[in-house]
């Protein structure tokens, strides 16, 4: 069994790194990539957060790279906004 699923999983970013298709590449990034949500707690806005966190510090405040949720828009999001939720 888990020889199966890794086969899976190195056909998929195969396939991913092809760019052939979006399907697969969701599959893949929530299969290989720890994957956290985060809502902006101002506005309800849900964000992911894909495998390692970008962060930068902007005039002593924390922003994190995130990605709207259910798409590939990249944004930087102030940390003290966010709550995590479980989903």
């Amino acid at each position: 069994m888990v020889e199966l699923v890794d086969t899976l999983v190195l056909e998929a970013s195969a396939i991913v790194r092809e760019g052939s298709s979006p399907f697969l590449g969701t599959i893949y990034r929530s299969i290989i990539m720890k994957e956290a949500t985060f809502e902006n707690i101002y506005n309800k806005e849900k964000f992911v957060s894909r495998g390692k966190r970008d962060s930068k510090f902007i005039d002593g405040v924390e922003y994190i790279k995130l990605y709207k949720k259910d798409t590939l828009r990249e944004v930087f999001v102030r940390r003290d906004f966010l709550k995590k939720v479980n989903t």
